[in-house]
């Protein structure tokens, strides 16, 4: 399927290219076709919208988690509440899609979870063998990421932003 704004991705090639001219060690963006780009964009969504987000979907007939109603959150950086419109997506969703975007061409064949390749694997003594260091676990969602939506992701949902309650 093709890559359809706001239907299978919250952006298009145009805006990822945009945002990737200034960000550094964005070479896989640059070097990839563009069908691949369009397949990185799309599966990004994906995991990206897979979020228990604040707020709720403006109609249950669209095809993302955003745009969002009743969406707000406390912004400590700008010290005060923030609410999106119900057409607005937030720009951190959206750089969340190009990075995310990014990661997956920059590690091939990570959802299939093939990146792991031992040369030598012994059972007597148990031996694992790793003259290449490709054994490394690689994160589908890394942390950076994942961390400037935690304030757009629903507060205790999945750990984060979990706090402490009591009930008195």
């Amino acid at each position: 399927m093709a890559l359809v704004l706001n239907t299978n991705s919250y952006v298009e090639i145009t805006d990822a290219s945009e945002y990737f001219e200034t960000r550094i060690d964005s070479a896989s963006w640059d070097t990839a076709t563009e069908a691949t780009r369009e397949d990185a964009l799309v599966t990004a969504t994906q995991i990206i919208d897979n979020n228990p987000w604040i707020g709720s979907a403006v109609s249950p007939s669209q095809a993302l988690a955003w745009p969002r109603k009743n969406a707000l959150y406390y912004d400590n950086r700008l010290g005060l509440q923030v609410t999106f419109s119900i057409t607005e997506i937030p720009n951190a969703v959206k750089i969340a899609v190009y990075e995310q975007a990014l990661h997956l061409l920059n590690n091939e064949d990570l959802l299939a979870q093939t990146t792991q390749t031992y040369e030598s694997i012994s059972i007597g003594n148990i031996k694992l063998a790793d003259s290449n260091n490709d054994v490394t676990r690689i994160s589908i969602t890394p942390n950076f990421v994942i961390k400037p939506l935690r304030p757009l992701i629903r507060r205790g949902a999945t750990g984060v932003g979990a706090g402490w309650w009591r009930n008195n």
